[in-house]
């Protein structure tokens, strides 16, 4: 299974601090301008909520599957993108459920493609998840998945038991 970041709308506030730090992260030794603030995410807003949209890194990802050229493929726990490829179709584009996905043209450049990696180059992890100041963002993998997964196994058997709920007995017959 891949790992992707969830985001929790009812914590988010809309601050765009994660659009910053990712930007800023993937800037490189660019000092973070117009010219290279190209976030892999972007806070969508209503009048009621907020929440950052991000490549939720799909196990079938239609994007690698309409890519005539492979420049989008199943990597380690993601999907992941090779800009060196891309021949600017924008398939990938229109392919995402979710519309995660940004094909970048700059004058004598090939096409980037902006797409959440989950911080592949940093080893403390994805910058929006360490940034947010609500914790409105986290990053799952198996393990966390998992944990979560017995936790409410847990609470369940726990509220089964307090609320005396029926559990019939099995008999065997031989």
């Amino acid at each position: 299974m891949n790992n992707f970041i969830v985001a929790l709308a009812d914590k988010c506030i809309g601050c765009h601090t994660c659009e910053v730090a990712c930007a800023a992260g993937h800037a490189g030794a660019s000092l973070l301008s117009v010219q290279h603030y190209f976030p892999r995410l972007n806070v969508v807003k209503s009048a009621k909520i907020s929440v950052p949209v991000m490549c939720r890194q799909c196990d079938n990802a239609p994007c690698i599957a309409v890519c005539p050229v492979a420049a989008l493929h199943k990597g380690d726990h993601r999907v992941e993108a090779v800009s060196e490829r891309c021949i600017d179709c924008k398939s990938c584009v229109i392919a995402c459920p979710f519309g995660a996905i940004e094909i970048v043209n700059q004058a004598q450049a090939i096409p980037q493609i902006i797409k959440c990696d989950l911080c592949r180059e940093q080893a403390n992890g994805p910058a929006c998840v360490n940034v947010c100041p609500t914790n409105a963002l986290s990053l799952m993998t198996d393990n966390v998945l998992e944990q979560q997964y017995r936790q409410k196994q847990q609470r369940a058997a726990r509220e089964g038991q307090l609320s005396g709920a029926f559990v019939p007995e099995v008999t065997t017959h031989g």
